[in-house]
């Protein structure tokens, strides 16, 4: 059973393409799909359409693969990154109890690689495709894709079939390693808050670089400029970086060091509140980010795909046009006929009838000739003849009936007409004759003049044909 595709994705932009190579339907059934939608924007006529014709496809669905795929290779290496963030947060955090954890080593991990990714992620949407290239060599999850499309599961794609272009796919790769980091930093602060609370850790800093105290806690002070006026005791302060700085010059930590040890764990808040913003916060921002880019670029994409421009086309134009401008005439068709013809349509009428039309016909015949009214009914054919009498008894004003000049007048009709001149709330009754929709609605002269003879039996002032 085939999922119901109602907005813009993966799936609809690849069962579309994979209908189009199969399927495009003619301009009649397009346009007549196209003004019986309530939303008249391309993109939503565009998926409804697909909707309606996905069953023509016989063969798997290429999205359910290619999303089957996608779906197992994410749910795989998304385990893996937060495994990874998890073990490395436990791994950093390791305290022996004879010297400080580092927090440098902790900081390039929670905050610098967050942002070094983001950066390179920045870049590779600034300078295009080729950005993107560069970016995606220098990320294990390219190199993974790599492994994986020779796994069982992944077999069965032919990936260069898939209608993604690069720019696409460069959407799709950002967006995958967006998620993946969240859930490697997710795996980082988890293992941060697990081990504070499990264990009694001191931190302290040490750098072979010549920082002063001074320097280093304002640089973070800086970094804590998102969170420094909600939770000041995350901001470290002069005397816990002056206290928690130490050297590996002897095999014993400093004195004073020792005597403050109580004090190294406050360190815990600033690294819970950096990882938090920089690798959580800031991804999920970037994230979305990289979302919408990526929902711009798909819907793009969709509009490109071959056939839809044609599609589009066909939906926005009438399927005939028979409309011209010009004065008024009447001409006759035959000698013995009496009854005059006029050319043009009145152009205001407070209802449409159509004899042994469908709804769907008369959609067409409305969107051809350009006579619109409130009140379009279908009228005779599967109708009983209580359904037919109802109508007539709410008609009143002008009324135009749209019969089949193939067809000759039967019986059924000259009755049905003549119980619509008897109501006198009726001003007018126009009857026209249309042909066939392959001939553009255009009636043969010979049928014409059939029904002209016919209705000549019928002496009233108020009934008029018109001939388009």
């Amino acid at each position: 059973m085939q999922q119901k595709t109602t907005q813009l994705s993966l799936k609809s932009y690849l069962d579309l393409h994979q209908l189009l190579t199969i399927y495009r339907g003619s301009h009649e059934e397009n346009r007549l799909f196209a003004i019986s939608q309530k939303n008249q924007k391309p993109l939503a006529i565009l998926l409804e359409w697909l909707q309606k014709n996905l069953y023509r496809i016989t063969t798997p669905l290429e999205s359910n693969k290619y999303l089957h795929y996608l779906t197992i290779f994410s749910s795989l290496f998304g385990f893996m990154a937060l495994f990874l963030g998890f073990s490395t947060g436990f791994a950093l955090l390791s305290y022996s109890g004879s010297k400080p954890v580092n927090v440098i080593y902790l900081l390039l991990v929670m905050i610098g690689l967050p942002l070094l990714s983001m950066t390179l992620s920045l870049l590779s949407i600034v300078f295009g495709n080729i950005g993107a290239n560069i970016f995606a060599r220098l990320s294990p999850l390219y190199y993974l894709e790599k492994v994986v499309k020779f796994l069982p599961f992944a077999k069965n794609i032919e990936f260069s079939s898939l209608p993604f272009s690069l720019t696409l796919s460069k959407w799709i790769f950002l967006q995958r390693v967006q998620i993946f980091s969240f859930l490697f930093s997710l795996g980082l602060f988890f293992a941060l808050i697990l081990m504070i609370i499990s264990k009694d850790i001191a931190f302290g800093w040490s750098t072979t670089l010549q920082v002063d105290d001074s320097s280093f806690q304002s640089l973070l002070a800086t970094l804590s400029f998102p969170w420094r006026e909600f939770v000041p005791s995350a901001v470290p302060s002069l005397d816990l970086v002056e206290v928690s700085h130490y050297f590996r010059l002897g095999e014993h930590l400093d004195k004073n060091m020792i005597h403050n040890a109580d004090k190294l764990g406050a360190w815990w808040k600033f690294l819970a509140m950096a990882t938090f913003t920089y690798a959580l916060v800031f991804r999920l921002i970037f994230w979305v980010m990289t979302y919408y880019g990526f929902k711009r670029e798909l819907k793009k994409e969709f509009f490109s795909l071959d056939g839809v421009s044609t599609l589009i086309k066909e939906f926005k134009t009438p399927f005939v046009s028979t409309k011209s401008h010009g004065t008024e005439k009447h001409l006759k068709i035959k000698e013995d006929s009496t009854r005059e013809v006029d050319e043009y349509l009145n152009g205001e009428y407070q209802t449409i009838l159509g004899w042994n039309f469908s709804d769907e016909q008369l959609l067409l015949i409305k969107d051809s000739l350009g006579v619109n009214s409130k009140n379009i009914e279908s009228v005779g054919g599967k109708n009983s003849l209580l359904d037919d009498n109802k109508i007539i008894d709410r008609l009143k004003g002008d009324v135009l009936v749209y019969v089949k000049a193939w067809e000759p007048p039967t019986m059924d009709f000259m009755d049905f007409l003549e119980d619509i001149l008897d109501n006198s709330s009726i001003k007018r009754v126009d009857i026209v004759p249309l042909g066939t929709v392959e001939n553009h609605y255009k009636n043969s002269k010979e049928d014409m003049a059939v029904w002209l003879r016919k209705l000549e039996s019928i002496d009233s002032d108020r009934l008029g044909v018109v001939d388009v």
